[in-house]
Parts: structure tokens; sequence; C-alpha cells
């Protein structure tokens, strides 16, 4: 009677639990024209209207295509704010409150296995071709093991130039002056361009020629354009999780990855002397108005820069580290990229940080609420991802009506990457970019660590050896106290 008792009592807490807005985790479903309706979940860039009018209209297409009402499902999408924080609440709370498909922030994922679904078993019981994705992106998706999404979309990041200034310097330039953007692949090259696009009124800079104000964002690109790392993702090693720097600047010289974290402090440092920026000109407005000769963004930057009288720039990627500062920070020895160093790594090489996106399936954190109903769900959202991603002319749609570059490196030759703009200049480039550290307290670590420290570095209150170190001990306790290892 006791065990009857208790049964009859779980049972009605878990109705109670997943009941909400008159239906549950048994009785969700809704259907349009006799098709299942599967919701999709976007992170808050596909609020803004250009980004989500060209998603909408993809989504109409595919959702009319004869493969998608063979499936009998239609998809419909919602952009939210604060994606993984509103995604960790529905899955809580169960099915009902649950997108089926989410389009999901790739680095975000170590921190966020529990609420997304191991798509293992699925693969490779499909036979689903990985090796066609970008490697790269597909990793980022991959924790201690598990896949917990297929790869949608390569973003990587670059420096915009102006060329309507590049040209204007050009005009009046000596031969030897002259600034050739097809050739700025040395941090050596990219400071003198920015020197000589910088304009000055005493020490008042009128226009910038590069954006050092928001360049702490871009410090792992550039540790990346040095053929080094920040944070050691080797699970085999006994710092795994750690930063890769050593402690003391004696250790620091004689050590490849910690030299490389030096020398962008120390590069930076270099910028930040030059005086190249006026600290109003490091957002759009100074790049699109022409304020600001040279600044970052990802392959999506026009779309930000559409509304801006600027038209005519060229993306291009990191440059090589080409200088090491082992005799002072403030003295510069310049290196051939090319060459490998006494550590047997190479000195420099372009190429820069990868983000973007993935597609993934949500699964409820309750194993009780895991129905055969949300299992029916989840099945029909991986027949759709499957059709979207794998199927060469559905990802193809996707793509030309986004604006993207597909994760599926086999299309890379396909005639609309040919086309002039941003993608053509960036793909021939696009297997020098790396994906962010895949573990936990990374985002953390960037904006409460690493950025704050190097905005006191560019403020003047401190050293490239005190930044370091500072990187380095602060970055440490975070990461380990984010990984469980305090």
């Amino acid at each position: 009677m006791k065990k009857l008792f208790c049964t009859v009592l779980s049972s009605v807490m878990l109705l109670g639990v997943c009941a909400c807005g008159g239906t549950t985790a048994n009785d969700y479903s809704q259907y349009e024209d006799g098709r299942l309706i599967l919701n999709i979940w976007a992170p808050d860039q596909y609020a803004g209207s250009a980004v989500k009018q060209k998603f909408q209209s993809f989504l109409d297409k595919f959702n009319e295509t004869e493969e998608m009402k063979e499936l009998n499902v239609k998809l419909k999408f919602q952009a939210m704010t604060q994606l993984p924080t509103s995604l960790k609440t529905a899955c809580m709370s169960g099915p009902q409150k649950m997108p089926d498909i989410v389009i999901w922030d790739r680095f975000a994922t170590p921190s966020n296995t529990n609420y997304l679904l191991p798509l293992d078993d699925m693969i490779a019981e499909d036979k689903v071709d990985t090796t066609k994705f970008f490697a790269e992106a597909y990793t980022e998706l991959t924790v201690e093991g598990k896949q917990y999404g297929l790869p949608l979309d390569a973003d990587p990041w670059g420096i915009y130039v102006n060329m309507d200034l590049v040209d204007e310097y050009n005009e009046s330039a000596a031969e030897a002056d002259k600034i050739d953007v097809d050739n700025l692949d040395t941090w050596t090259k990219l400071l003198d361009a920015a020197d000589k696009l910088t304009v000055r009124e005493g020490t008042n800079v009128t226009r910038s020629g590069l954006n050092t104000t928001s360049a702490d964002g871009q410090f792992f690109s550039f540790i990346y354009t040095g053929t080094g790392e920040l944070i050691d993702t080797n699970q085999d090693s006994e710092t795994y999780g750690d930063t890769v720097m050593k402690e003391g600047a004696a250790n620091m010289m004689n050590d490849g990855q910690s030299l490389r974290v030096y020398d962008t402090l120390a590069f930076f440092n270099e910028l930040y002397a030059k005086n190249l920026c006026n600290t109003g000109h490091g957002g759009t407005d100074a790049f699109g108005n022409g304020y600001c000769a040279m600044t970052y963004g990802s392959i999506y930057f026009p779309q930000e820069l559409s509304g801006y009288p600027l038209k005519n720039y060229k993306m291009i990627p990191y440059p090589a580290r080409d200088r090491t500062y082992l005799q002072g920070e403030n003295n510069a020895e310049v290196l051939a990229p090319d060459e490998e160093d006494k550590f047997g790594m190479k000195n420099g090489q372009v190429g820069g940080m990868l983000g973007g996106y993935g597609l993934a399936i949500p699964q409820p954190v309750n194993k009780a609420m895991q129905t055969q109903e949300w299992k029916n769900h989840v099945d029909k959202a991986w027949e759709v991802i499957k059709l979207w991603l794998m199927n060469d002319e559905m990802n193809e749609l996707y793509f030309t009506e986004n604006e993207a570059i597909t994760c599926r490196q086999d299309l890379w030759t396909n005639e609309f990457y040919s086309q002039d703009g941003v993608m053509k200049d960036i793909i021939p480039y696009l297997s020098y970019y790396k994906m962010r550290p895949g573990v936990a307290g990374y985002e953390t670590f960037e904006s409460s660590v690493v950025r704050s420290e190097i905005q006191a570095l560019r403020e003047g209150s401190q050293t490239v050896l005190t930044t370091y170190e500072n990187i380095r001990s602060q970055g440490n306790t975070l990461l380990r106290q984010a990984q469980g290892r305090a």
C-alpha cells in the first residue's frame, strides 16, 4: 500500500511539474496544415531586421521544399535574448517550454552540455559523413568525446580596411611607401600601414589608422598568428585547462608558448604608444563614416556597414607575428615569420579566431520528462538537421539566402563564393583559422581577466610583464574554479 501511494504521488508530482498553459510533456505538439511545427530558437543577433529577414526568407523556402513536406514538418523560429540562460530555464521546465532545434553559439558548448542532446548514436546510425565539415568548427561542438551538434556557419574574424583611405594615401605617396593591402601579412607591415593612415593635429588623432581601442578583444587572434595558444587544451596534459603561461620572466623567455603571449602584449603596447587611435573611434560608426581606416569584424560585419556611406572595403586575415621583444618590451626585434625558433615553433602565421554557430537539439534535464512525444520531436528535428546541412541543395539555399560561409568545406568551391566581396577575400585563409579554447570558464576569463588587464596596459597603469603575470595568475585561479579544480 505504501509503495502504491508513493507511485501515485510521484505521478502527480510529475504531472504538476510538466503542466503549463494547458500542455504537458506528453501533450504539447502543434500542427499547421497537418504538419508538425518544430520551433527553432536563435541568438539575439537574429533579431536584427537584416539578419531576421534573410533567415526568414530561407525558412520560408526551406519549408516549401518537397523534402520538408515529405517529413511533414514546418519550421518556425524565434530570436532569444540571453539564449543560453533562456534555454537552461526551458530545459528545466520540460519539452512544452523548449525549442526543438537551437542555433547554438559553438564556443558556449562546454558549459552547457546538460541541456544539449549528444548526437553520436544518430550520427553513427545514419552514417553521416562528418569529414565534410570544417574540422575546427566540428570540434568546437565536441566535449569529452561527445558530439553536441553539427556546425552551421564559419565566422572568421579579420581586419577590415577602408580602401578609399588607402587609395587616397597612395595617390601622393612615393612608390616605396605605398600601402599594399594584399601584402599586409605581418605585424610590422600592419603597424607601418596604421601609422601612415593616421592623421594627427599635434597629439590629437583626427583620423585613426587602426582601431586600437578595441584591440583587447582581438588578443586571442593575435596569439594565434604567433602559432601559439593561451589555454592548454591538451586533455592529456597535467595543466589542462590552465593558461599556457610560465611564471616569471626567466621561465617565460625560455618557453615558446609563454613568449608568444608576452610578445602579443608587447606588440599591443607598441600600438598604443604609437598613438594610432582616437578613443572615440572604436566603434562601427567611426569605420563606416571614414574616421577609422582599419578595424576588426566578423564575416557578417558588412551587414552592419550596409547603412553607412563606406562601400569600398576589404577584409584581410590577422597578420603573422614577425616581432619579438626578448630585448625589452620597448625594443622589438624583427623575425622571419616562416622560420622556426629554438623551440621548434614557426614564428608566425596569418589567420585568426573562428566563430560561428551549430545546430543542436535541446534535452529536458529531468529524465522523466523525456517522454515518447519528446522523442518523436527529436527524431523529426534530427531529420531536419540532416536535410539542412547534408543535402547539398538545401545547404546552398541556406548560405546563399543568409550570405554565410557554410561549414561544409566541400562546398567552398561553389560559384557563390567566387563573387567579389569579403567571403572571397577570406575563404583562401580559412584553413589557418582556429576555434576558441573549448574549456569551461573561457568566456569569463576573456571578459573579466584578459580584457580588463589589457585595458590597464593601454591606459599606462602597468607594464607588459605585470600584465602578463596578472593574466597568468588571475586566469589560472578563475579557470580552475570554473572547472571544479580550485
